[in-house]
């Protein structure tokens, strides 16, 4: 998808509302409508971290960023402090969240 590509991306409200209906329905979570909701948030995320948010990896190394769906951005040192930030600024589910490194997402350590 072009970054010049305008989209009406799905917001929190849609998300929560998609996921509910399912869970209602007795989708199980790894049934193609749940892996088509992942999806939409996947590529929803993937673009605004392209569009709004990659051009802070060099300024704001190893912190956290928050990018709204309009491209408002929010960083900080910790995930749990950004979390609680950009819900309160951007509303539940109406941002992207990723660390700003290489692999812009959780770590898992084993």
């Amino acid at each position: 998808m072009s970054l010049d590509q305008k989209q009406n991306w799905i917001t929190g409200e849609e998300v929560h509302r998609e996921n509910r209906r399912l869970i209602e329905a007795g989708i199980p979570d790894d049934a193609p409508e749940f892996q088509a909701l992942f999806k939409r948030i996947d590529e929803r995320d993937d673009y605004l971290y392209e569009a709004y948010g990659k051009k802070y990896l060099d300024t704001h190394y190893g912190k956290w960023i928050a990018i709204s769906i309009d491209g408002r951005v929010i960083i900080r040192d910790t995930a749990g402090e950004l979390g609680q930030i950009a819900r309160e600024e951007f509303g539940p589910g109406n941002f992207s969240k990723r660390k700003l490194a290489e692999f812009p997402g959780h770590r898992i350590f084993s």
